[in-house]
């Protein structure tokens, strides 16, 4: 739909659905790639532990903190002060990825685990998705650490949860930022190369990039991180079926001679 003649929009409006939360250890290899945060499916790292089921109240909640502005001898000029991105989510399972993201420990060879007064102390790759009636989804993705769990009181019949604050880290890995959002947006845009590996053939990445349609293509794409010519035999197989190569300078036509 598009806007009414008062400037409504209903498909614009979010109505969750469902939506997923996993967890990975801080490394570049469980990072998703920003040209592969839209796919569709969203495919996540292998090392990735998903967090199951939420309360039905219990969605992802995020907050946004500021500290107090510094303010200056004139009048009407302040500097805003640091911020904080945190996000609360209500898990409903009490299943080994919860309990080891919770308490930082798995059971003994007893089953028993030795529970400690504090938070554990850990950092780790964060992934929340979300998705809205229609089909829209948000995905979000960053360091965080848990700083709060707070479990419901048991109450007969209901879902016990446990809301769990997990505060966003600002980590090289993501450029110093609290984290990456995609979305709100219809998944399954193309995902676009950033990157082009020699070989024979040679690929494309990240996975699942669309191969340029031609040479022309390609060569309007850049070096694609590029440094050194290709030898002798190595070539990418263009969407024409035509061969390319990087020849130092850009990119041609053919497999490198």
């Amino acid at each position: 739909m598009t806007a009414d003649s008062q400037g409504n929009d209903l498909s614009a409006v979010g109505v969750p659905i469902t939506g997923v939360a996993a967890f990975a250890p801080v490394a570049a290899e469980n990072v998703i790639d920003k040209a592969a945060l839209g796919a569709s499916p969203l495919v996540l790292p292998t090392a990735a532990k998903r967090l199951g089921l939420y309360k039905v109240d219990g969605g992802p909640a995020p907050s946004r903190e500021t500290g107090d502005a510094i303010e200056f001898f004139q009048k009407g000029y302040t500097l805003a002060g640091d911020g904080t991105r945190a996000v609360v989510i209500n898990l409903a399972e009490q299943n080994p990825n919860v309990q080891k993201l919770t308490e930082g420990s798995e059971p003994d060879e007893n089953g028993v685990i030795e529970v400690s007064s504090s938070l554990p102390d850990n950092r780790f790759i964060l992934y929340v998705v979300t998705r809205y009636r229609g089909g829209i989804e948000k995905r979000q993705i960053g360091v965080a650490a848990v700083t709060a769990v707070e479990p419901d009181q048991q109450t007969r019949g209901e879902v016990e949860g446990q809301a769990v604050t997990f505060t966003w880290q600002e980590d090289p890995l993501f450029n110093n930022a609290p984290y990456w959002q995609w979305g709100p947006a219809l998944p399954g845009s193309p995902v676009v190369a950033t990157g082009a590996t020699a070989g024979t053939p040679g690929s494309f990445s990240p996975t699942g990039a669309t191969v340029p349609a031609d040479l022309t293509t390609l060569q309007g794409m850049g070096a694609l991180g590029q440094t050194t010519a290709w030898t002798t035999g190595q070539h990418v197989v263009l969407g024409d079926a035509s061969q390319a190569h990087w020849d130092g300078d850009s990119w041609a036509t053919g497999a490198a001679a």
